[in-house]
């Protein structure tokens, strides 16, 4: 298995105890992943942290996530933000930093509320090995209802994140969402207007509209524009410790079937066979 194009990225940002979690599980993936591969021991990690907010329970927070982060992952690099920026500038940044490397090549990019399975990272490389060297989004569960990838645990590669970076950008901006000019300006964007702007984009591409304003349905509206492969692992690789998105509610989470993911935590060559069938098609 080739490990000496890939990095992992970690975001994180004021919830010390679910990054303990997360980052528990995600030992134990790199572990795995080892013993199957010894090169992967030389994959790079790197921690994203955004920056706190103006309040000082805020910078504890962020203090306290950056500590548990070099604890935990003694050897990997700690991008810190000054302020608190909103994940779609701090994701924007870290990747497009990371892909100017031309030795990284895929990057798998895990959120901070997370629970992995043993076998996610094997998975995840697997299938992408499988998929081959166009661009391509591989979640590490299966597809949603809707189509969408799990974005909370992926991997893409460099061609995926050029296929997005500059729509990206453009959201960010046209939209002014980087925190650093404004506190809190992802949180408190302007639904109603992303949605008219984003929906006119699709309805010109003959694609339907995106479901939502968040940079995960906007990177995924560049991606379909641009024909990159969108997929998800065969198997549940990743589960959500917490309550998820803009419809952060417990009555969304028992919706969407939240509350009942389980992790599939069979052997690897009972996986492998799964990941071989669904993506060598």
């Amino acid at each position: 298995m080739r490990t000496q194009d890939v990095a992992i990225v970690l975001f994180a940002y004021n919830r010390p105890d679910k990054l303990r979690q997360t980052l528990s599980s995600l030992r134990v993936a790199i572990g795995e992943l080892i013993s199957i591969a010894p090169s992967a021991a030389d994959i790079p990690v790197i921690v994203a942290l955004d920056g706190p907010r103006s309040r000082e329970v805020d910078r504890r927070a962020v203090h306290e996530v950056e500590l548990v982060a070099r604890a935990n992952l003694p050897t990997a690099e700690i991008h810190r933000e000054s302020v608190n920026r909103g994940l779609p500038s701090v994701l924007l940044k870290t990747l497009d930093s990371l892909f100017e490397s031309r030795s990284i090549r895929r990057a798998i990019c895990i959120e901070d509320d997370v629970q992995l399975s043993q076998t996610a990272l094997l998975a995840l490389l697997h299938a992408s090995e499988l998929a081959g060297e166009e661009g391509h989004v591989i979640g590490a569960a299966p597809l949603h209802a809707d189509g969408s990838v799990e974005h909370q645990a992926l991997l893409l590669n460099a061609a995926a994140h050029s296929a997005c970076s500059s729509f990206l950008a453009g959201y960010i901006e046209r939209f002014s969402l980087d925190g650093a000019q404004r506190e809190g300006a992802y949180g408190t964007r302007d639904h109603a207007a992303i949605s008219a702007w984003s929906e006119q984009i699709a309805r010109q591409a003959g694609l339907p509209a995106p479901g939502g304003t968040s940079q995960d349905r906007m990177r995924e509206l560049a991606w379909k524009i641009a024909k990159v492969r969108l997929d998800g692992l065969p198997v549940r690789a990743v589960r959500h410790r917490g309550l998820w998105g803009q419809h952060n509610t417990p009555w969304y989470a028992l919706r969407t079937g939240q509350l009942w993911q389980r992790l599939d935590q069979r052997p690897w060559p009972e996986i492998e066979r799964e990941v071989r069938a669904s993506f060598a098609r």
